[in-house]
């Protein structure tokens, strides 16, 4: 029991008596009192405190837990994470490898690099030819796992420290976009296959930059083309969005616009009721090495080398970052050359000569250029 009191004592000799604040109290077993002539009553109850907190016992640390019971609690506090399936099938592959029972404890840094090891050394046979697994196909697992310890440790308190994991360096990606021409002709080969929604999907792609999902799950109720845009509820990044339309765009809600229409603008939300007609109208296009992703591509392409500043192509796009689309920065070189045109005539021309300012702020005399004298 602990208890703040004032005591008063009388010193021999004198008639007043001396006062103190302290504190009496069992700690880890022993008896503490302290009292201190120059305490007030806040000064006794705070160490008081003080000599509670530093005396209280250590809690017990949890239990150490398996990758397959972390693999539950992963997958538990991510039901309702987009790629859900995708980790899933990840863990259920980091379960095979590192074993159902292994604690958390026992996924060292040594153990996780000799799994990396084997991974970038893994074949995989593609047609007639066999080919190492990408960086990324290296990585994501790696990357679970790195998110589950992290969370064992942070959250959890199941995992003293993390091991350092190390990921492989990827390639920016590939970018392929189609030429007018190549666009003309895979819209052409569209119309002409078996499924009258597909030349629609595609163009209304094209001109907007959607990613397939986005479009296919895309109803009439959130088409607004009174105000020129359609609302994306379901996105990649999670996050609402307004897509403005342009007229190619719009004309294709125009085509499939009825006075009852509802439900799912394309029709079926499903890709698998798209997929042999898009790969048979890429045959007849002849486009090799072609996705729907690609269309993303061609959308961003086309603005960027008609002139639209990369600000604007991210923000319709709806990257979070300019990061990403960065990848297109090398289709517009017009800002580059201007910058780089102030430098044209400067070995010829005295007046483009730059001059020399003094900490004063003073211009001085110029200064050579690359071997040339100043006059």
């Amino acid at each position: 029991m602990a208890q703040v009191n004032q005591r008063a004592w009388k010193i021999p000799g004198q008639r007043a008596k001396r006062k103190a604040w302290g504190f009496t109290a069992q700690i880890s077993g022993r008896q503490v009192r302290r009292y201190k002539a120059e305490w007030t009553q806040d000064d006794a109850e705070r160490e008081l405190a003080s000599e509670l907190l530093q005396g209280k016992p250590e809690e017990p640390k949890e239990a150490p837990i398996t990758l397959a019971a972390a693999a539950e609690r992963y997958l538990g506090l991510k039901a309702r994470k987009r790629t859900i399936a995708e980790d899933r099938r990840t863990l259920e592959h980091l379960k095979a490898v590192f074993g159902e029972t292994t604690l958390l404890t026992q996924i060292t840094a040594d153990r996780i690099s000799t799994y990396k090891a084997q991974r970038l050394a893994t074949m995989r046979r593609i047609g007639e030819t066999e080919r190492s697994l990408t960086a990324a196909a290296v990585n994501r697992p790696l990357a679970v796992l790195r998110h589950l310890l992290r969370l064992a440790h942070d959250e959890w308190g199941v995992l003293e420290r993390v091991p350092k994991i190390r990921t492989e360096k990827e390639s920016q990606g590939r970018l392929r976009w189609l030429t007018r021409v190549e666009a003309t002709n895979l819209l052409a080969a569209c119309r002409k296959g078996k499924n009258k929604a597909l030349p629609d999907l595609v163009e209304f792609c094209m001109f907007t930059g959607v990613r397939r999902g986005e479009a296919l799950a895309l109803t009439w109720d959130r088409v607004d083309r009174s105000r020129g845009v359609v609302r994306l509820e379901l996105t990649k990044s999670g996050r609402r969005r307004e897509v403005p339309l342009s007229s190619n765009a719009d004309g294709v809600l125009a085509r499939r616009w009825t006075p009852d229409a509802t439900g799912y603008v394309f029709g079926k939300r499903n890709w698998n009721a798209f997929r042999s007609a898009w790969e048979a109208a890429l045959a007849t296009a002849g486009l090799e090495g072609f996705r729907f992703h690609d269309l993303r591509h061609t959308f961003a392409s086309w603005l960027v080398q008609r002139g639209r500043t990369l600000k604007e192509v991210q923000e319709a796009l709806g990257h979070q970052t300019i990061t990403m689309t960065m990848r297109y920065s090398h289709l517009a070189p017009d800002h580059l050359r201007a910058a780089v045109a102030v430098l044209d005539g400067v070995l010829s021309s005295p007046e483009s000569e730059p001059t020399k300012v003094s900490a004063q702020g003073s211009a001085q005399e110029p200064v050579a250029v690359s071997g040339v004298s100043a006059n």
